[in-house]
């Protein structure tokens, strides 16, 4: 994976930079207020009576994109993207991503492949005079403004992972940008950390993106696997895949009835993939990280099938995997000292067949709980659970018993919570994991580098969902309905995965080893809001920027 090369373009070079002589071909300036070019920024000084002029003629240059020709601009193209208002209510840090990749989308329509991007003020330059108050809360809430800006720079640099492949075949470039140089007015320390960190982060998103956005036959379990498998190649993190049915089965009973159907089909075979960090120093580790990841690369629903064109996009239901493997790309990166992360990815095809399992089976899960199957389109809570179990053996043996374990599911698991919160993940806890704050700092973490989180909370009603009305079972799986017709569909999941696995109740509030478990929805999140005419939505790589402002950082 080759990343746009993002430079920090520093003071002593800046003016260079910025002149007709510049090695870059076009200038994107990314503002709050008009006035930090206008009349406040030194380096754009001589463009300040061009845009003056400009936003005297055209008032709307000061809120939306606008281009100006200037002859002392590098490449001759200028690009305004304004932020927007930051104090309001439902303001928040995605102003700059929202600025960073419209504006950059009209610089490359411009024709620039080597833009200059500079950012004249910052959140508090922006809105001077405000309360200490208002300074605080824009300080707090916009402190990663700039790595945000650059993770929007580089979503919107991105091109899919076969678009590339085909375009290497055709022997033309593969990258919309051959650079693109970055510039803070007034702090060249804060955009060489930002680029360091932005860099990192989309890393692990532009792993996600390439498996969790590729088609059912070019990422099947196994390819996804392989793929991950190559991007890790002499990096701190081991890989390990476990392709042998006969173990899957025996290990993941539950993972192994979703793939029944697939094992007609060679190249549809699943696989387990384990990543493992452990940090260089144990004394210094403060938690133990245990990722499991859903991994489905094409969902039909199983014998319940996805009818009436709901089987559409289901290519994108490995993006709790991909999530999981691309957080994990970014561990490699930025190598912590303080946290172990062990990830465990089931990739999965569930696919329509005679040997598909069906609504009425019993079956056992790892933990030895009995599960009565009520809809075989709850596939994922299938595919996590066994993992899941063994996260919690994990968790519990002599290796990381000594400091605090959170146990995560990453899924795109449920319609219902698209119905509940739109775009964006939720994140749910157990009891100890709600006493250890789980929730809320993902939530918090999401809000500062714009992947936001919603909290959920489990309930009794969502254990009480699935009890067993018969001695034969001891839980069940799902009712018969979709999920966004089913009072707290996306709650009831997680307490069905929490008792398969034998989490609850041998590990809640109550008992001698609580063990904190947090369940993330990424149904709404993985996925942009809407899709370019009949096409599907590119993926977004979610939830790693949030995972990794919640425990790297």
């Amino acid at each position: 994976m080759v990343l746009p090369r993002i430079v920090p373009v520093l003071a002593p070079k800046l003016a260079a930079a910025l002149s007709a002589q510049s090695p870059y071909d076009g200038l994107l300036v990314i503002f709050s207020a008009i006035g930090s070019i206008t009349t406040q920024s030194n380096a754009l000084r001589s463009l300040a009576p061009a845009v003056l002029a400009l936003t005297k003629a055209d008032a709307s240059a000061a809120t939306t994109v606008a281009f100006l020709a200037h002859g002392d601009a590098p490449g001759s193209r200028v690009v305004l993207s304004p932020t927007g208002n930051l104090r309001g209510d439902v303001d928040d840090v995605r102003r700059f991503t929202d600025a960073a990749r419209s504006g950059l989308r009209r610089i490359r329509s411009s024709g620039s492949k080597r833009p200059l991007v500079i950012l004249p003020d910052t959140p508090v330059t922006a809105t001077p005079g405000v309360s200490s108050a208002t300074t605080a809360r824009l300080q707090r809430d916009y402190s990663k403004f700039l790595e945000v800006t650059l993770l929007g720079l580089l979503a919107e640099a991105y091109v899919p992972l076969q678009a590339r492949e085909h375009s290497a075949s055709q022997k033309i470039a593969e990258e919309p940008f051959e650079e693109i140089g970055i510039a803070v007015d007034g702090s060249d320390e804060l955009a060489e950390q930002a680029v360091r960190f932005a860099n990192a982060v989309d890393e692990g998103r532009r792993l996600a993106k390439d498996v969790g956005g590729s088609d059912p036959e070019r990422m099947t379990p196994l390819r996804a696997a392989e793929y991950i498998e190559a991007s890790f190649k002499g990096t701190d993190v081991t890989v390990s895949i476990e392709r042998d049915v006969a173990v899957l089965k025996k290990e993941y009973p539950f993972l192994h009835a979703v793939a029944r159907a697939s094992l007609a089909v060679p190249r549809h075979f699943p696989a387990v993939v384990r990543l493992e960090y452990h940090a260089p120093d144990q004394s210094e580790v403060k938690e133990n990280i245990f990722l499991v990841g859903k991994g489905v690369t094409y969902d039909t629903g199983g014998l319940d099938i996805k009818a009436g064109g709901w089987m559409r996009g289901m290519s994108r239901d490995k993006c709790g995997a991909t999530g999981c493997a691309g957080f994990l790309k970014t561990v490699a990166l930025l190598k912590p000292r303080h946290v172990n992360v062990i990830a465990d990815l089931g990739f999965v095809r569930n696919s329509c067949g005679a040997d598909g399992y069906v609504s009425d089976e019993i079956i056992v899960s790892r933990a030895g709980v009995r599960a009565l199957i009520g809809n075989t389109d709850a596939e994922g809570r299938m595919v996590m659970t066994d993992l899941l179990c063994l996260a919690k053996e994990r968790a519990l043996s002599p290796r990381y018993a000594k400091i605090p374990s959170r146990l995560m599911t990453v899924a795109t698991l449920t319609g219902h919570a698209v119905r509940a919160v739109g775009p964006y993940g939720i994140c749910l806890d157990n009891g100890p994991a709600r006493e250890d704050s789980i929730s809320t700092r993902l939530v918090a973490a999401g809000h500062i580098i714009g992947d936001p989180f919603e909290r959920s909370t489990l309930r009794r009603e969502d254990y009480n969902f699935n009890l067993p009305g018969s001695a034969n079972e001891d839980v069940v799986q799902a009712n018969d309905k979709a999920s966004s017709a089913t009072n707290r569909g996306h709650q009831s999941p997680a307490a069905f995965m929490a008792v398969a696995s034998g989490l609850s109740p041998h590990h809640g509030l109550d008992t001698e080893h609580p063990i904190a478990y947090t369940h993330l929805d990424i149904a709404g999140s993985a996925e942009e809001d809407h899709g370019v005419g009949l096409s599907l939505a590119p993926v977004t790589g979610a939830p790693v920027a949030a995972l990794v402002q919640a425990f790297l950082v």
